[in-house]
């Protein structure tokens, strides 16, 4: 078993297969950075994949596949170029592909107002519904009680939360799902907590306030 706030092995293995949606691919891969264990874990697992490859049998190739795959790549649209303003380069504490994935600094990017002490800002949504964001909480803030339809990964980047006697801090990933029920993070007292979520499915807020924001922030 992982410790504390440390993504399993699956989850890994499964990014270094390239298997992951792109908004779970970046939360994975800016989890890892903080950690060095892990990514000697996706760097073995990237090493046994192609070493696997390697040794396939090799099987003859159809007749016109490359005038086919030139065709389909011909009929793919083109993706503008970003226009982002460049980040100043002063988010030195948050990992290079999250930095690089915004294009802005944090401080810089347009935070709307969520609950009573929470903002946050919608980064994408998946072709399966499920959304990347990040949250913006500040100190001493206690988040709507809630229940989970589906998966909700929380990474933290700045100041740190607990759930009961968990506490999580910078670099630390908490993975709830159907099986957890009451969740309530409480934000520590202090600096804001921000941290970028992946959710694959709503979540279940208790409080009828909380369902009345919920409507309007479409989370």
């Amino acid at each position: 078993m992982k410790p504390h706030g440390l993504i399993s092995d699956e989850w890994l293995v499964s990014y270094a297969a390239g298997a992951l949606p792109d908004a779970h691919a970046l939360i994975v891969a800016t989890h890892a950075h903080y950690h060095p264990e892990l990514q000697q874990t996706i760097s073995d697992a990237e090493y046994i994949g192609g070493s696997l490859m390697n040794n396939m049998e090799e099987s003859a190739l159809s007749d016109g596949l490359l005038e086919d795959t030139l065709s389909k790549l011909d009929a793919l649209a083109v993706v503008p170029v970003s226009t982002k303003p460049e980040s100043t380069g002063t988010d030195t504490d948050i990992p290079d592909c999250l930095r690089d994935y915004l294009g802005r600094d944090l401080d810089d990017l347009k935070w709307r107002t969520m609950g009573p002490g929470m903002k946050h800002v919608k980064l994408a949504t998946g072709e399966n519904g499920e959304k990347l964001w990040l949250l913006r909480a500040r100190g001493g803030t206690e988040i709507p009680e809630h229940d989970h339809n589906g998966t909700e990964m929380t990474l933290v980047l700045r100041g740190g939360y607990h759930v009961g006697s968990d506490h999580y801090t910078p670099g630390l990933i908490e993975i709830a799902d159907t099986d957890i029920h009451d969740h309530q993070p409480i934000i520590d007292e202090g600096e804001d907590c921000i941290c970028l979520v992946v959710t694959d499915a709503p979540i279940r807020i208790k409080s009828l306030m909380g369902r009345m924001m919920q409507s309007f922030i479409g989370l």
